[in-house]
C-alpha cells in the first residue's frame, strides 16, 4: 500500500471521529452539510480531481465564520462555535490537501472533541479521545514520510513494524497523562460554566413550574440521576422529593415563604446518588429526604437546594425516611388555602359538589372524580384559564394538571394543599446493580394536611404504565443497552467523580505503600541484594539463551553478519538467495560501493581459499566494516 493512502485513509477516519463526538448536540441540519462535504471530499480524494479552486473554498470558509459569528452570544456559545468548526472541517475535506491541510484537519478534529467535552463527558468521550490521542499521533508521524515521497510504497510487514513502534509514543504517554490526571489539584469552582449553561439548563425544573411545562421533560429519556441504596425500591411507587410549590396563580404555580415547623420519622434510607447537570438548585431524594452529607440549605417543607445552580455531575449521599406522611408542628392554614381571587365559578361549584363528611371523604371524592379525566403529554391546553379548560372542555392532561386540579379543588373546601415537584419511579440495571431515573418520570403531586399531617395524595390515573418497562423490545438489545449503562455508570462513578479528596487519599495510601516497603526492607538488609543477584541471574540466562548461537559461531560467519547488520542501517538488506557481489552492485552511493567490494573481495579471498581466518584479517577487515 502507497504512504498517500495509509495518510488520507486516517486522516478520513480522525476527520469522522471528530464529526461523530458532536453530531448528537447539533441541528442534523449541520450533520447532514458535513456528510455531504465528507462524501464528495473522499470522492474527489479518490479520482484526484478536485472542481472548486483552492481560493473559492478559503472565501466560503471566510463568510461561514462571518455568518456563524451573528449567531454567538454569551448565552449561546458552543453550539454555533462546533457547529462552524464542523462546516469549516467539511470545508477541508474538499481541497487538495497537502501536509498543513492534513494538520489542520486534526486539529479541528481534536478541537470537536474538546468542544463536545463542554456539553457533557460520558464514556463515549473517552472512547473518542482514546481514538484521536492514537490516530492524530500515528497520522503526524506518516505525514513526515508522506511529505518525502507521496508514492512510497510501504510492505504489510514493514507497515505493521512501523504501526507498532508508532503506537509506542502514545501508550507510553498514557501513564504520564494518568499521573497528571491523579496529581494536578483540580479547582472547585466551576470555570467553564459558562460556557455550557445553555445545555445543561434547557431541562429540568425551575422555581416555578406552568401548567404543560413538565411536558417537554416527560419525554426526555435521558437520565437525570443514578442511585445505589442499602434497601430494594418499589420501581412504580418510589417518589423523589425536589420542590414544594405553594401559591397559584391560575397559570403557574410558585413558591413563597410560609411559616410551618414540620417533622418526620421513621426507618431511614441511604442513597448514594449521582445528579445530572439540570441548570437549577434543588437537591433530589427519596421522599421524604432528612440529611445530605453536602452542604445544602433546608427548608421547613423538606426541600433542599444546593448552594449554586448544578451545571456539573454531582455525587452525593442522602438519608431519607420513606413514608407518605410529615408530621405538623406548625401551619400557616391561610397560605396553603389560596387559590386566585377570579378562579371561575363552575370550578367554585364543582368543588362544592365534590365535599365529604370528612377531609379525608372530600380528598377521596376529589381523587375519584379526576379519574375519569384521560392521561396525555400531547395538544396541552394553554389558554387564558388552562385549569377551567382542563376541567370542563378538554379533560386530558398531565400530571400537572391532575395535582393543580386536586390542589384547587381541596383548597376551596377548606383543605390546606400544596404541590411537590420531582420524580416517581426507577428503573433497575442489573449488570451495574443501581437504580435510574429517566427525566420522562418527571411528576407532580400534591400533599394535603389532615389531622396534623401532610399526606401525600397522587391525583395522576394512568401513571403506573409511564413507569413500567415497556415490553416487546428485543431481549438482546436490552441486554447490550444494560450493559452499556452499566458500563457508563462504573466510568462516571471511577472518573468524573474522581475529586481532590480522592487525589489526596490515593497519595496517602501510596505514601504508606513505599514507607512499609522501606520498613519490610529494613528488616531483611540483604534483600536488596539478593533480588539484584537474582535479577543478573535471570537475565544471563535469557541473554545466553537469546545469543548463544551467535556465541558459537566462527569468526567469518561473525563478520559477515557485522557486515549485513550494517549494511541494513544504510538502507540495504541482502536477500536470501542473493550472492554478495549481486547485492553490492544495488548500492546507488559510490563511496559506501567502494567500501562494500573492498569488504566481500577480501572476504571471499580468505573465505574460498579453505583456511582459518587470521587474527590480523579478522582486524583488517572489522575496521573496513567500521568504516563503512
Amino acid at each position: 500500500m502507497k504512504i498517500k493512502q495509509i495518510v488520507f485513509l486516517i486522516t478520513y477516519v480522525i476527520g469522522f471521529i471528530g464529526f461523530l463526538s458532536v453530531a448528537r448536540f447539533i441541528d442534523y441540519l449541520y450533520d447532514i452539510v458535513f456528510l455531504i462535504l465528507f462524501i464528495t471530499g473522499a470522492y474527489s480524494d479518490y479520482k484526484n480531481k478536485y472542481p472548486v479552486p483552492r481560493i473559492a473554498l478559503n472565501i466560503i470558509s471566510l463568510i461561514v465564520v462571518i455568518f456563524m459569528a451573528t449567531r454567538i452570544s454569551a448565552d449561546n456559545l458552543v453550539i454555533p462555535s462546533i457547529e462552524t468548526l464542523l462546516v469549516l472541517l467539511g470545508i477541508k475535506f474538499l481541497e487538495n490537501k497537502e501536509f498543513r491541510d492534513f494538520m489542520q484537519i486534526y486539529m479541528i478534529s481534536v478541537f470537536l472533541l474538546a468542544g463536545s467535552a463542554l456539553l457533557t463527558i460520558d464514556i463515549s468521550f473517552m472512547l473518542f479521545f482514546i481514538l484521536l490521542f492514537f490516530l492524530v499521533v500515528i497520522g503526524a508521524i506518516l505525514l513526515t514520510y508522506y511529505t518525502q515521497d507521496k508514492e512510497l510504497i510501504v510492505e504489510k510487514s514493514i507497515f505493521k513494524k512501523l504501526l507498532i513502534r508508532l503506537t509506542i509514543i502514545p501508550v507510553v504517554a498514557i501513564p504520564f497523562t494518568i499521573l497528571l490526571f491523579i496529581i494536578l489539584p483540580r479547582s472547585q469552582y466551576p470555570v467553564f460554566n459558562f460556557l455550557n449553561s445553555q445545555s445543561t439548563g434547557r431541562t429540568g425544573f425551575s422555581d416555578s413550574v406552568q401548567l404543560g411545562d413538565v411536558s417537554q421533560i416527560q419525554e426526555d429519556n435521558s437520565i437525570i440521576m443514578r442511585l445505589k441504596t442499602d434497601k430494594p425500591l418499589d420501581k412504580e411507587n418510589t417518589y423523589f422529593r425536589g420542590i414544594v410549590l405553594n401559591f397559584f396563580d391560575g397559570h403557574r404555580w410558585y413558591r413563597r415563604f410560609l411559616s410551618s415547623k414540620e417533622k418526620v420519622s421513621g426507618k431511614l434510607i441511604k442513597q448514594e446518588i449521582i445528579l445530572e447537570p439540570y441548570g437549577n438548585k434543588y437537591i433530589f431524594a427519596i421522599d421524604v429526604p432528612v440529611k445530605f452529607n453536602r452542604p445544602v440549605r433546608k427548608y421547613n417543607d423538606f426541600t433542599f437546594e444546593a448552594h449554586r445552580r448544578i451545571f456539573n455531575r454531582i455525587k452525593y449521599t442522602a438519608l431519607s425516611v420513606v413514608t407518605n406522611r410529615i408530621k405538623v408542628i406548625k401551619i400557616d392554614k391561610r397560605g396553603y388555602l389560596q387559590y386566585p381571587k377570579n378562579i371561575n365559578s363552575e370550578i367554585i361549584n364543582l368543588a362544592k359538589q365534590l365535599k365529604g363528611k370528612t377531609d379525608i371523604e372530600t380528598v377521596k371524592n376529589v381523587i375519584g372524580y379526576l379519574k375519569k379525566y384521560k392521561y396525555s403529554l400531547r395538544n396541552l391546553k394553554k389558554g387564558k384559564d388552562p385549569l377551567y379548560d382542563f376541567l370542563f372542555i378538554s379533560k386530558t392532561g398531565n400530571c400537572e394538571y391532575f395535582a393543580s386540579a386536586a390542589a384547587v379543588l381541596l383548597r376551596i373546601n377548606g383543605i390546606p394543599t400544596r404541590l411537590v415537584a420531582g420524580y416517581r419511579g426507577v428503573r433497575y440495571n442489573e449488570p451495574g446493580n443501581f437504580y435510574y431515573v429517566p427525566q420522562s418520570f418527571a411528576h407532580t403531586w400534591i400533599e394535603s394536611y389532615i389531622d396534623s399531617y401532610w399526606y401525600r395524595f397522587d391525583p395522576t390515573p394512568s401513571y403506573s404504565a409511564r413507569v413500567l418497562e415497556k415490553k416487546g423490545k428485543s431481549v438482546i438489545v436490552e441486554k447490550i443497552r444494560a450493559f452499556w449503562e452499566a458500563v457508563e455508570y462504573a466510568y462516571i462513578n471511577m472518573i468524573i467523580n474522581f475529586d481532590f479528596s480522592k487525589q489526596m487519599k490515593l497519595l496517602k495510601k501510596t505514601s504508606s505503600v513505599a514507607k512499609g516497603f522501606r520498613e519490610s526492607i529494613s528488616i531483611d538488609k540483604y534483600l536488596i541484594v539478593k533480588l539484584v543477584i537474582f535479577a543478573s541471574g535471570i537475565y544471563l540466562i535469557f541473554y545466553f539463551v537469546r545469543h548463544k548461537p551467535v556465541l558459537f559461531l566462527p569468526p567469518e560467519k561473525r563478520l559477515l553478519n557485522a557486515f549485513l547488520k550494517k549494511m541494513e542501517k544504510h538502507g540495504y538488506k541482502k536477500e536470501i538467495n542473493e550472492g554478495l557481489e549481486e547485492f553490492a552492485n544495488r548500492i546507488d552511493d559510490v563511496k559506501l560501493k567502494q567500501k562494500t567490494f573492498e569488504f566481500i573481495s577480501l572476504y571471499q579471498r580468505i573465505y574460498y581459499r579453505d583456511k582459518k581466518f587470521s587474527q590480523e584479517e579478522i582486524r583488517y577487515l572489522k575496521d573496513i566494516i567500521r568504516n563503512i
